[in-house]
């Protein structure tokens, strides 16, 4: 700034005649406000110099009070604001708090592949079963009949490759026989020639003609012989190839069976483990439809915790073999030890947030335990 600003200048209500107003310097450090409005000049005679002192007053503390708005609010040339205190650091805490949900060591949801109507239910809810054990049957009606079908196409196709076997055999037996003649031809040529050759020097012309046509004629039973050999040949190659496709055939209506076996097999659901039926969701007369799940079976001899809300902002300091403390919504006052087994490197989407599934082995199991109870875990994390 180059200097100070000119002194604002009141004008009071004159206590002299209108002509001669009078006014009153406020210092340089007073600031009004703009929302101080003087009144106007009065139209009545002047007034007492006490009127004049209180309207003096009344302007200071306007113009304080302005001073104090631009200086507090750092409105004020060279104010400074008092800083606020600030708050201790809140130290991180060393404990991560998840909710999760209780598994059983292995289970299993089972249901249909293909559509069917239900048939039997051989357990009910909460029996104990063993691995293999039949649980629901569809009606296999048309399944059963697929499989006699295929049963029907293997031995058709087993019955071909008997039969190709048995032209290949016949066909390499010929073939034998034809190789056979060849040989036979070829040595006829060798002895037409070698008689052909011992004609003595006197030989009549008869004779000469005579031998000449036997070695042609041994010649020309060799071609033959040897065209022979050549169709054998072929027909022998042609059955090997009835046999290998006969094979194929039957390579095929073995998938087959096995296919349709596969089909019979889903209309039977069985147990894959030994454990519980946990859930059962099957009746007979009802129709069975994929994705449907009609028995559940868990194996309760061991438990785990799966959390369900481990986000990203505090997996990082959840560590395997950290510490775990568990209780669950469903057994008040119980609370159970145990450790982390196993944290996601994958994180799913879960209501609009980024969480990691945490597995949780309690050190022992309560009574009263069941798949899907709600618990909280609290991990012992790291810093």
């Amino acid at each position: 700034m180059t200097g100070q600003p000119d002194s604002p200048s009141v004008i009071l209500p004159p206590s002299a005649p209108p002509s001669a107003p009078q006014t009153v310097t406020l210092p340089p450090s007073v600031i009004l406000p703009p929302s101080v409005i003087l009144p106007p000049p009065p139209t009545q005679p002047r007034r007492s110099p006490m009127r004049r002192l209180a309207i003096v007053a009344v302007i200071a503390i306007a113009a304080a009070g302005g001073a104090w708005l631009l200086l507090g609010r750092g409105g004020g040339s060279g104010a400074t604001a008092t800083p606020a205190a600030s708050s201790p650091p809140v130290p991180p805490s060393t404990e991560v708090v998840a909710d999760g949900r209780v598994v059983p060591i292995r289970h299993a949801e089972l249901g249909v592949s293909a559509p069917g109507e239900i048939n039997e239910v051989s357990v009910a809810e909460g029996d104990t079963v063993t691995a293999g054990q039949v649980l629901v049957l569809l009606d296999d009606t048309a399944a059963a009949a697929n499989v006699e079908s295929a049963r029907a196409a293997v031995a058709s196709a087993q019955a071909g490759v008997t039969r190709a076997e048995a032209g290949r055999a016949q066909a390499v037996a010929q073939r034998a026989a034809a190789a056979a003649a060849v040989d036979q031809a070829r040595a006829n040529v060798t002895r037409a020639r070698a008689t052909r050759d011992a004609l003595p020097s006197g030989t009549s012309s008869a004779g000469k003609r005579a031998a000449k046509a036997e070695v042609d004629a041994a010649l020309a039973a060799l071609a033959g012989a040897r065209a022979n050999l050549a169709a054998a040949t072929a027909a022998r190659d042609q059955a090997t190839a009835g046999v290998t496709a006969a094979q194929a055939d039957v390579a095929r209506a073995i998938g087959g069976l096995g296919a349709a076996d596969a089909a019979a097999a889903e209309t039977r659901l069985t147990a894959p483990f030994a454990g519980t039926v946990a859930s059962l969701d099957a009746r007979v007369g009802e129709r069975a439809t994929p994705g449907t799940t009609l028995v559940r079976v868990a194996d309760t001899s061991a438990w785990r915790i799966e959390t369900t809300d481990l986000d990203e902002t505090t997996v990082a300091r959840v560590a395997v073999g950290a510490p775990v403390t568990i209780t669950f919504d469903g057994l008040p006052g119980v609370t159970v030890d145990g450790s982390v087994t196993s944290v996601a490197q994958f994180g799913s989407t879960s209501q609009g947030d980024i969480v990691y599934r945490a597995v949780v082995t309690p050190a022992s199991y309560p009574e009263g335990l069941r798949w899907n109870m709600t618990a909280t875990v609290t991990v012992k994390a790291g810093e």
